[in-house]
């Protein structure tokens, strides 16, 4: 059961007990603290992986970009499950969520002498969100999986595809990683 912390009459419960250790300890709700390393695992995967590829949403930006998503989603089920907040609507919040990571995301893309670059990162950044998400509606398993997910789509396919780069397979200008891939015929490729 989610907790109300606010009576009818605006009083809240919390405050008429003293904060002491037995009173915290007996009033922490656990399932938040399971989502939180839940969160921390999973998005804290994707922010290593981000990290070590020296990509500018490492760890940090990762797990807030996660957290953020979960605290937005959670709380708008509590309101929605309150019978004062009749217009609540959790399903808009997640609209609205996908909505402001998109800029966010958009803020990582750049353009630079006809190369996009920073689609991945702002793609992981969304999938991050979503991981959130799901989270905060306690598909704790499928959060793991879509994780594993991700990884393998950042280390396995993109060594696909500088190898299909390398051996000219595909033909075209695209980007590839600084230096990887990159010979002085590649310019003949255009």
């Amino acid at each position: 059961m989610i907790p109300e912390p606010f009576s009818l009459h605006g009083h809240n419960k919390y405050m008429s007990h003293d904060l002491s250790l037995s009173f915290l300890a007996a009033n922490l709700d656990i399932y938040f603290f399971v989502q939180i390393v839940v969160l921390l695992v999973c998005a804290g995967m994707i922010g290593l992986e981000r990290q070590i590829s020296k990509k500018p949403a490492g760890i940090r930006t990762s797990i807030l970009i996660a957290f953020g998503s979960m605290l937005f989603v959670k709380y708008s089920i509590i309101a929605g499950q309150d019978m004062h907040a009749a217009n609540a609507d959790p399903a808009r919040v997640m609209g609205q969520v996908v909505t402001g990571i998109g800029f966010l995301g958009a803020g990582t893309i750049m353009n630079k002498e006809g190369l996009v670059a920073g689609l991945t990162t702002a793609s992981a950044i969304w999938v991050e969100a979503a991981i959130g998400a799901i989270i905060a509606l306690g598909y704790f398993l499928d959060a793991f999986i879509f994780s594993i997910v991700v990884l393998i789509v950042l280390q396995v396919i993109s060594k696909l595809e500088v190898w299909l780069r390398l051996s000219k397979r595909v033909k075209g200008k695209g980007r590839v990683r600084a230096g990887v891939g990159r010979h002085d015929h590649d310019e003949d490729m255009a």
